[in-house]
């Protein structure tokens, strides 16, 4: 062995170098070609590992009584097999040491070959895969997989509530096997393997607790489960599969004699609760797998939660489709989902959004490989809930029936229709689309038109679910994609759904419902003029108008005018309060202000307006303000509702304050002018009932402008004149 030594100690140099250049050479390997006792060899140049791995090498040429040593400043002998001429495994000795670089050596009688060489991270155990979710019971097992447990390690599961050490009950190549003790909670979990006196993180999940209850079969009935939280069942919680309601009896068991007619069943949340979260998405409800006539087992877990006082953002027609420029879910990303994230913290209590429909763009969703789970990975990164309501443009365009097009919204999504208590609020999300889209099949896009109407086994559900709100004075919104009701006028309210009477009347004894909606992508607010308990916000578009005016103007502005956005609720007890909040605006800006010389200046004069009015794409444009008068101002007040009060004075005089049915201009300038110059206009400006005009004594002065709100809040705005029109905000 000496003799062995020393010649390595001689030859080692020219060895060395060989293995450093292929190092440099691969970048993660080395390769020997070549050698005098074996060929084909690769070693890797990093590696991590832990005491007692065993490393297998394959290669060409291998003998029996073959032995691996690891050289740094000392040699180490190691354990070695050899298991053909192709496969040589060595065991890593316990006196490895990390961050140190080894050759591996084979020795042969007195001759030897350097294979290469690899710097070792040792760990106590490595390729931990501990997922982000863990879903266990108390008393049954539960698995880490990894390499290297061993059965005398020590796991301790670290969490808000304390600290748990647990010995493995089973350790084999892949994974440690542990039983989940009495005690443990649901939430954030920390595991650190403990040998000895070293110590090791594996990691972080969000742990799930869950009964081992078999839940007895009733005869008759094709869907059963437990509803639980921290390993015990509840009772009194609502499940239903979209037809038929029922409640969890004293043990947290249910039964459902459905016919699994939507493939899924959910639950109504319950307050106190709330559910678990992935990529965003609520765990409300479970797909059923197995054919309509053999009974399943779907269970559902709560997390008890404070929630009395939260915020609850409304966002709607967002129309991810991969298309425009800059592409529409770029957008999406860089405006809506940076300024939601970053200010997540300001946010007032625990966080939740209402998604109204229209998530996706239905036309898109084969040509551009763009549909609901796109659409879904564009919000993953949410720390919060987002709950779902379906719109038109979410129906698969390849087919032709309203039920059977809702069948990728029900797999991806969820059920198209629900309910769910948050704190003191009881939410409803309902869908009012019914897709006809003739012509569509299997590879062809149909015509994608649509009802507004809601179907009557919804509204039969509906009365059902509210039978169980028996306390009338709890407050109710309802989220649906489509409006109500419109304004056809300052004053002139029209109905937009076919059968509005029908299911408002569902609501009769209940004293404060509020309708949230989108489609239009305008901001609108309407008391129902037949049902006093009724109270309608339309909110504009997250997308604007379908996310064109980013390339035209370099804004995102919806067609009345309102700049992109949501709203924000801000929910303490029973007692709600909204603001309308533009993206890439601050929420005190709540209004626009337009110079009207100016405005009419430019439509007189701009050169790109001319040829738009000139190209017979804008018919009668020309003429949209010619009645407006000499010094007078408008006050786009985009969330305006009845109840607002404002106020403008000049020079100390305060001026009369008129409500107007126009277009805004600065949709105009950012939208039907571009475009218009060579193409047809697809969502022109429309007229909207929340502009205000007041007029000037001159065309200079400067007038102050106050905007109050229902809630109090007070926005401002000092107005220097003349006032430059041009697309921003």
């Amino acid at each position: 062995m000496k003799k062995l030594l020393t010649l390595l100690t001689i030859l080692s140099l020219s060895c060395t170098l060989l293995c450093i250049s292929g190092c440099e050479d691969s970048g993660d390997s080395v390769y020997v070609d070549e050698g005098r006792l074996v060929s084909d060899v690769v070693i890797n140049t990093s590696m991590d590992v832990f005491k007692g791995m065993e490393v297998p090498i394959e290669g060409q040429g291998f003998e029996s009584g073959d032995q691996m040593m690891l050289r740094a400043e000392t040699d180490l002998e190691a354990t070695t097999e050899v298991s053909s001429s192709n496969l040589l495994t060595f065991t890593l000795p316990d006196e490895i040491e990390d961050g140190h670089t080894y050759k591996f050596v084979l020795l042969r009688g007195d001759d030897y070959q350097v294979l290469g060489a690899s710097t070792l991270t040792v760990k106590l155990v490595i390729n931990v895969e501990l997922d982000e979710t863990m879903s266990a019971s108390w008393g049954a097992p539960a698995v880490i997989r990894g390499e290297g447990f061993r059965m005398t390690d020590v796991l301790v599961l670290d969490q808000a509530g304390g600290s748990h050490e647990i010995t493995p009950s089973e350790v084999d190549d892949q994974s440690v096997t542990f039983i989940i003790p009495e005690g443990v909670a649901e939430g954030e979990s920390t595991f650190t393997l403990r040998r000895g006196e070293e110590t090791q993180e594996l990691g972080t999940t969000e742990l799930f607790l869950s009964t081992s209850a078999v839940v007895p079969d009733k005869e008759g009935m094709t869907i059963k489960g437990i509803v639980h939280s921290n390993g015990q069942g509840i009772p009194n919680v609502l499940v239903s599969d979209g037809d038929l309601i029922t409640q969890t009896d004293e043990n947290g068991f249910y039964w459902l004699a459905s016919e699994k007619r939507n493939q899924l069943a959910f639950i109504i949340l319950p307050s106190g609760y709330d559910v678990p979260t992935q990529k965003a998405m609520p765990q409300f409800w479970k797909p059923c797998t197995l054919d309509a006539s053999t009974c399943e087992q779907l269970d559902f877990k709560l997390i008890p939660t404070q929630n009395d006082n939260h915020t609850m953002l409304v966002a709607t027609d967002m129309h991810l489709a991969n298309r425009n420029t800059p592409l529409d879910h770029v957008q999406f990303a860089d405006g809506f989902v940076s300024e939601i994230t970053a200010n997540y913290n300001s946010f007032a209590g625990k966080v939740y959004m209402l998604n109204l429909g229209d998530f996706s763009w239905d036309l898109y969703w084969y040509s551009n490989k763009w549909a609901l789970p796109e659409c879904k990975a564009a919000i993953e990164d949410f720390n919060f809930q987002v709950w779902s309501a379906m719109g038109n443009h979410d129906n698969d365009p390849y087919v032709a029936d309203d039920f059977l097009a809702e069948a990728p919204y029900r797999q991806y999504m969820g059920p198209v229709y629900y309910a769910m208590n948050i704190g003191k609020i009881h939410y409803i999300m309902l869908d009012d689309t019914q897709y006809t889209n003739d012509g569509g099949s299997q590879g062809v896009v149909g015509d994608r038109e649509y009802n507004r109407t809601f179907t009557a086994r919804q509204l039969a559900w509906l009365r059902e679910e509210l039978k169980y709100v028996t306390d009338k004075s709890t407050p109710i919104v309802v989220g649906a994609h489509c409006p109500l009701y419109n304004y056809s006028g300052i004053d002139r309210v029209t109905t937009a759904v076919t059968n509005v009477s029908e299911v408002l009347s569902c609501f009769d004894g209940f004293e404060n419902v509020t309708f949230v909606t989108g489609h239009t992508h305008v901001n609108r607010n309407i008391q129902s003029p037949s049902f006093s308990n009724v109270y309608e916000q339309n909110v504009a578009a997250v997308c604007g108008t379908w996310w064109w005016t980013r390339n035209y103007a370099g804004i995102n502005i919806c067609t009345d005018g309102s700049p992109a956005g949501y709203k924000i609720y801000t929910v303490n007890g029973t007692d709600m309060k909204w603001q309308y909040k533009g993206v890439d605006l601050p929420v005190e800006r709540q209004f626009m202000t337009y110079d009207m010389n100016e405005v009419k200046n430019y439509w007189a004069t701009d050169e790109e307006a001319q040829k738009a009015f000139d190209s017979g794409n804008l018919p009668n444009r020309r003429n949209d303000y010619n009645s407006v008068g000499e010094n007078e101002v408008f006050i786009n007040v985009w969330a305006y509702e009845p109840g607002w009060d404002i106020t403008v004075t000049e020079n100390d005089r305060q001026l009369d304050v008129e409500q107007v049915w126009m277009r805004d201009p600065l949709h105009t300038i950012s939208y039907d002018i571009p475009r218009g110059v060579s193409k047809s206009l697809s969502f022109p400006s429309g007229y909207c009932p929340h502009i205000f005009s007041v007029t000037a004594s001159s065309a200079n002065s400067t007038l102050e402008i106050s905007v109050t709100d229902r809630f109090g809040n007070v926005y401002t705005e000092s107005m220097t004149r003349p006032k430059a029109f041009k697309s921003d905000f």
